[in-house]
């Protein structure tokens, strides 16, 4: 076990006072500063750095609301028969919808009641057909080009 003395020099490595200016310590009278002069009258800052994060965040809101207005209007232009996706990956038929309930038939004889607002349209993906028709044609000029060659 240690000694007494070694625990106290342990604890006492540094015998330094805090500095002038900390918050909560009584500055000396003859201290600098303290001469009646307020301690923050050199750190004025400007409104503009006042305002500098509510200034940040005005795009930011606005964008969500774009992106929520088109949600929305995708959610509202929804109909009976439409193939949709929820926010947790199920992918089935709209049966019906009202304004805050909407039942979807995922399999054959099973239809799952799920917030309105979870709901989106599934997006045909076109992108693919595009890409098949790209290598068809790719494929075709290859053999064209080869067929030239012979």
């Amino acid at each position: 076990m240690m000694g007494s003395a070694s625990l106290s020099s342990l604890f006492s490595l540094q015998q330094t006072g805090p500095k002038a200016g900390t918050p909560g310590v009584a500055e000396p009278q003859g201290a600098p500063g303290a001469g009646g002069a307020p301690a923050a009258a050199g750190q004025q800052s400007s409104p503009i750095m006042m305002f500098l994060p509510f200034l940040i965040m005005i795009p930011f809101f606005f964008l969500m609301s774009r992106r929520q207005k088109k949600e929305q209007e995708a959610r509202q232009n929804l109909k009976k028969g439409d193939t949709v996706v929820t926010q947790s990956g199920l992918i089935g038929e709209l049966i019906e919808s009202d304004e805050r309930i909407a039942k979807v038939k995922i399999a054959p004889g099973t239809t799952v009641r799920v917030l309105a607002s979870s709901l989106g349209p599934l997006e045909a993906q076109a992108p693919a057909k595009d890409k098949d028709e790209a290598k068809d044609k790719d494929l075709k000029e290859a053999k064209a080009v080869a067929g030239d060659k012979k």
